[in-house]
């Protein structure tokens, strides 16, 4: 299988502190990975160093087979869908769902010309496979944070990405909320518009059934990387949080209790 992303020796430094350190790190196609760890565990830089926003101090990092300093940045961020709450801010609140996700097609944070009948056709399309075609009359200005999520997945697999980061996009939610937008989550994934999937979260909880990898970082080291059953485990979060944890697998899903 060809690489999505490729580092080699990361190491990312900011006033002689190293954020990562030594970091090497392969996601292949097909590949769904969950990047997971404590805060101030290099999460944040490494989703910057992805998206060509920050440069490795020392070692090489490859996204969808092009080498930071060697691609043109912008180019690349075309091929890369980021779902985060700053982008929500970011929308024009007046769109309709409808509208938000063609934005996604255009590269734009508002809408400039008519919609086509082809971009309703897909965006509609793509709205009702990750089960998002409920929103599509709504106001982006009056839907729940789950609600804007679920759009922003639509409208980034609107731009048929090659890679698609969720950056905490279950951040905030109730449990019904957390799991309705988990079941889009799990569609986008397995819809097969991108090359992978990276989700970003603080809780194991949240972690669906669709992710197939783990990277487990620390104070900037990965403590582990590869399939999830081998990843997450009592003994590595208890490496990685600094306190006894304790991890139960039910039904598919894990569970965290940390004793303090």
């Amino acid at each position: 299988m060809s690489a999505v992303i490729r580092l080699e020796g990361v190491t990312v430094e900011r006033d002689g502190i190293a954020i990562l350190q030594n970091l090497s790190w392969t996601v292949c196609t097909g590949e769904h990975w969950v990047l997971f760890g404590p805060n101030g565990a290099g999460k944040t830089t490494l989703l910057q160093l992805l998206n060509g926003y920050l440069w490795p101090t020392c070692g090489t990092v490859e996204v969808l087979g092009r080498r930071l300093g060697q691609v043109d940045v912008r180019e690349l961020r075309r091929s890369i869908a980021l779902v985060s709450d700053a982008l929500a801010g970011l929308l024009n609140r007046d769109l309709t769902g409808l509208e938000i996700i063609v934005t996604g097609a255009r590269a734009h944070l508002n809408l400039f010309e008519p919609l086509t009948t082809a971009e309703v056709l897909h965006a509609r399309d793509l709205a009702h496979r990750i089960h998002a075609g409920d929103l599509l009359e709504k106001p982006f200005s009056i839907m729940s944070t789950g609600e804007r999520q679920r759009i922003l997945i639509a409208r980034a697999l609107m731009a048929r990405p090659g890679l698609i980061i969720l950056d905490e996009p279950c951040a905030g939610l109730d449990l019904a909320r957390r799991e309705e937008l988990l079941r889009t989550v799990s569609a986008a994934a397995h819809s097969g518009t991108a090359k992978a999937v990276i989700f970003t979260t603080h809780h194991v909880e949240e972690i669906a059934k669709v992710f197939s990898h783990a990277l487990l970082l620390s104070a900037g080291t990965a403590v582990a990387a590869g399939p999830i059953g081998h990843v997450l485990t009592s003994a590595n979060l208890t490496r990685a949080f600094g306190l006894p944890v304790n991890l139960i697998r039910r039904h598919g899903r894990l569970y965290a209790h940390a004793s303090i």
